[in-house]
């Protein structure tokens, strides 16, 4: 029997396995309470130290930042490129499906970010099992 969500009624039939506690509420309801609760400034320190062991000291690359060209895609460049100040190479896979804005995300993500860019041709038969997945 499916139970809902007494804030966001999701039911815990969600394709994501959410679960529903005692008081009713969903496991993304209770994530989504915790991100009020995290010191996001002692976070970006720990991450600073984590990556710093990264960063090269040729002219390689630091790390490779897999991309949509989202809204979370330059947030994650923002960051890694502005704030961690590292060189990522930036991946992407076409997906077949493209927009037009779409397209030109990607194409201002390495403008914007002036980081190299590898845009991967993949099988059509593993995008579709790869989006099948992910829905």
């Amino acid at each position: 029997m499916s139970v809902e969500c007494k804030r966001c009624l999701y039911n815990s039939s969600h394709p994501l396995g959410l679960t529903i506690d005692e008081e009713g509420i969903c496991s993304g309801c209770r994530v989504h309470e915790e991100k009020d609760r995290l010191d996001w400034n002692a976070r970006f320190n720990e991450l600073k130290i984590l990556t710093s062991k990264y960063k090269s000291k040729s002219n390689y690359y630091d790390c490779i930042v897999p991309v949509t060209g989202g809204r979370d895609s330059h947030f994650i460049l923002h960051t890694v490129v502005n704030k961690l100040k590292m060189k990522p190479l930036v991946v992407a896979y076409n997906k077949y499906f493209n927009t037009q804005t779409g397209i030109d995300n990607l194409s201002n993500l390495r403008i914007k970010f002036n980081v190299d860019f590898q845009l991967k041709n993949v099988d059509p038969r593993v995008v579709k099992k790869i989006t099948r997945t992910s829905l």
